[in-house]
């Protein structure tokens, strides 16, 4: 598995309308591509937001690399304070407790 993180900085109260348009437009798009194992994003500094892409290889995550940088300077551009650092790597160790049932129950 390939990681990508990047580091967006922000103005200061956008994250809100930048987490909107993510959900709405860049999540749909970026699930379609092939390699795609999941994607969060994280309010980070007051001012910084953190986005985490998975995906099976580098080529894969790259692509979407390409895609994140289209979609961001076409979508939510009014609300960057500048460029994203951007780190990518394969995966050392990863680790997920899987959730039983009981955890998946919602009480009416």
């Amino acid at each position: 598995m390939f990681i990508a993180v990047g580091n967006y900085p922000v103005r200061r109260g956008s994250s809100a309308g930048w987490a909107q348009r993510v959900r709405g437009g860049f999540v749909p798009l970026i699930r379609e591509l092939t390699g795609f194992r999941g994607y969060y994003l994280l309010q980070g500094e007051p001012d910084a937001l953190i986005a985490i892409s998975m995906f099976d290889s580098a080529d894969e995550a790259l692509v979407s690399n390409e895609k994140a940088a289209d979609w961001v300077r076409n979508n939510v551009m009014e609300f960057a304070r500048g460029l994203p650092e951007v780190m990518v790597g394969d995966v050392l160790v990863a680790e997920v407790k899987e959730r039983t049932a009981e955890e998946d129950h919602v009480p009416d």
